[in-house]
């Protein structure tokens, strides 16, 4: 009798010891100890639930907690190559729009460089075409003056050289030495002989230095 005790005990503490160790998922089998009509003890184990319901139940207690499945790898893969896809895409557009931008500022460039250098080759012509106006000017106001200095020249060496004199008298002695510097030596000493003798000799130095 004794012995039917420990028996019964001990299938008592391994039903506790089941529970205890965290085990809830699956029904705990209980034990059903009686005595047999020699007096020993029988024990039957049972369970309401077949083992093979213990996936399904705990699928349906993980939904019933509100956890989702945990996602397919291989779809999150997929999933950041097509945004990573779209992003390089957007990039893509944003730099061949920029490409075409700068594309249209060349063109504005270059065509205001062609009507720079336009305007660069005209403004070259009309100082050409100044420089040439301005030299047949020069020239002509040259000729001009040599040809009025000749006539001067001429009327003074015609002239009596006491005449003349007098005239060179009140000349400046620029337009004195441009006279004398064209005349014939010969006439010029003449006229110099009765010209005021300081300016005679200043007239005479300058023609020194300059025909030197």
């Amino acid at each position: 009798m004794m012995q039917n005790k420990k028996i019964l005990l001990l299938a008592g503490v391994m039903v506790l010891f089941s529970i205890v160790a965290g085990m809830p998922q699956r029904p705990a089998p209980f034990f059903m100890g009686y005595l047999s009509e020699t007096g020993g003890v029988s024990v039957a184990f049972s369970q309401e639930e077949n083992t093979a319901d213990v996936p399904e139940q705990n699928n349906e207690d993980a939904a019933s907690d509100g956890q989702s499945p945990c996602p397919d790898p291989a779809e999150v893969v997929l999933r950041g190559l097509e945004e990573k896809k779209q992003a390089i895409e957007e990039l893509r557009n944003a730099l061949d729009q920029e490409k075409k931008e700068l594309q249209r500022y060349e063109e504005q460039i270059d065509e205001k460089l062609t009507s720079l250098e336009a305007m660069k080759q005209q403004i070259q012509k009309d100082l050409a075409l100044l420089d040439e106006k301005k030299s047949e000017k020069e020239l002509e106001k040259e000729a001009a003056y040599e040809a009025k200095m000749n006539r001067l020249v001429k009327m003074y060496a015609g002239m009596k050289p006491k005449d003349a004199a007098q005239i060179v008298d009140e000349m400046t002695l620029e337009v004195a030495q441009e006279i004398f510097f064209r005349m014939r030596e010969t006439s010029a000493s003449q006229i110099l002989s009765f010209v005021d003798s300081q300016k005679a000799a200043k007239i005479s130095e300058r023609l020194a230095f300059r025909r030197k």
